[in-house]
């Protein structure tokens, strides 16, 4: 085992679209004693990990971004996932952050050493790092949430999450299940519907889905957000005002719920003329209990010929298919696991233990994750979260709050430098 201490002010654990951004901020404000730890063999969280058929963020790029890095090259509206993957890249390099990153460090434990005021980091190599201030921007969508349906291990054909998707598997001409209609499976489904021999989609919960705007960004509108990066700037303003007045759809009997109420419900009219079709699509709960998701493309490829929509829930998965509640076999050849994130669960994560033996991540799954502007927590000093609980958004970008927290994390820096015999609780 090694045992070999490096000790630093600042350690940063994720290397995705939080980490990245504190790391530069960090190094803007003059703090150059940091490392920024990387799991994997390379930068971009989610948007490495995810890489499935249709791929994209559907929130505007020109505001999911950092602020202080524009990008006038984005090729759509709302950018596919290899093109938001390639510009963090890109902020890696320029604002030169190789020598701080380390990459396939994974964190294995994390605990505060009262005596000298400061966490001791050790990874999966047995390395321990010595950090005074301790950051963790692993986010919420990095551990594939697998269902809990009874026989889920006894398929013995081709399966895997949308997170993990196996590019080397041909769906063509195949019997193919996909369980799930959250965000990823709308577009999903619509991406790869023309290749198998059939598609069964298995559906819990009908989603609201409304019509997505997905403008191309021509070469002279890119040349002008190049030469006059003040016309980004308004685009992205505009933006974020026209999702914040939307946001207000989370409200009963707002404006904004009933507009957007009868925006899906016509879109929904318009695009499917199958009366029982419709009431299978047709959410049973109001709208903005759960997130709305944007397809133009969705409603029209569950309706194929070659696609079949389950509204049964799944008693159990067999050797070589799925058996509904209405005990209708579903005989196939793999299974799509479109079933979302741990995005409420710990246990995947390291041990994290700070002052008076709390061990957060435990009690977190017991009672929830909480933590105060969704980064500190009692008992943990000197340690932050960047999106930690409770700090996701359903109607606007993520990177908005980061940056939000970034201005805190630095604050809370400045403070410790202030008190270089003391620690903050």
């Amino acid at each position: 085992m090694k045992t070999k201490n490096t000790h630093l002010d600042t350690v940063i654990i994720g290397a995705g679209f939080a980490g990245i951004g504190m790391a530069i901020k960090l190094k803007e404000n003059g703090h150059n004693s940091f490392l920024l730890l990387e799991r994997s063999n390379e930068v971009g969280g989610t948007w490495r990990d995810n890489n499935y058929p249709g791929c994209a963020c559907d929130i505007p790029s020109f505001l999911y971004s950092f602020s202080f890095e524009l990008n006038p090259d984005w090729s759509n509206l709302c950018a596919p996932h290899v093109e938001i993957l390639n510009y963090l890249k890109h902020c890696v390099k320029k604002y030169k952050l190789e020598d701080h990153l380390k990459k396939n460090k994974c964190v294995e434990s994390a605990r505060f050493n009262s005596k000298i005021g400061k966490w001791e980091i050790k990874d999966s190599n047995g390395e321990i790092i010595i950090a005074r201030m301790l950051l963790t921007a692993v986010g919420g969508l990095n551990e594939p949430l697998m269902p809990k349906i009874k026989g889920i291990n006894n398929f013995k054909g081709e399966s895997f999450h949308s997170s993990n998707w196996n590019h080397a598997y041909d769906l063509k001409n195949k019997r193919i299940a996909v369980i799930g209609t959250g965000a990823s499976s709308i577009q999903i489904i619509p991406h790869i519907a023309e290749q198998p021999k059939h598609m069964t989609v298995f559906q819990r919960t009908a989603p609201w889905i409304s019509p997505r705007i997905n403008t191309e960004i021509s070469d002279k509108s890119k040349q002008r957000f190049k030469k006059h990066p003040f016309y980004n700037r308004i685009l992205r303003e505009f933006i974020y005002w026209t999702l914040e007045l939307r946001g207000m759809f989370k409200y009963k009997n707002s404006i904004a719920a009933k507009a957007l109420k009868k925006e899906s419900i016509d879109f929904l009219n318009k695009s499917v003329r199958n009366e029982k079709m419709k009431d299978k699509l047709t959410p049973d709960y109001e709208i903005g209990c759960k997130r709305i998701l944007y397809s133009n493309l969705y409603y029209g490829a569950i309706q194929k010929d070659n696609v079949s929509l389950v509204t049964e829930n799944i008693k159990e998965i067999k050797e070589n298919g799925i058996i509904d509640d209405n005990d209708v076999f579903h005989e196939l050849d793999a299974i799509i696991y479109g079933t979302g994130f741990k995005t409420g669960q710990f246990s995947h994560m390291f041990e994290l233990e700070g002052i008076n033996n709390k061990k957060l991540f435990e009690e977190w799954n017991i009672n929830g994750g909480e933590a105060y502007y969704g980064m500190a927590s009692n008992d943990m000093p000197n340690f932050l979260f960047l999106v930690g609980p409770n700090t996701g958004l359903s109607h606007t970008s993520i990177i908005h709050v980061m940056e939000s927290q970034y201005s805190y994390a630095l604050d809370y820096l400045k403070n410790l430098k202030n008190k270089p015999n003391s620690y903050l609780n």
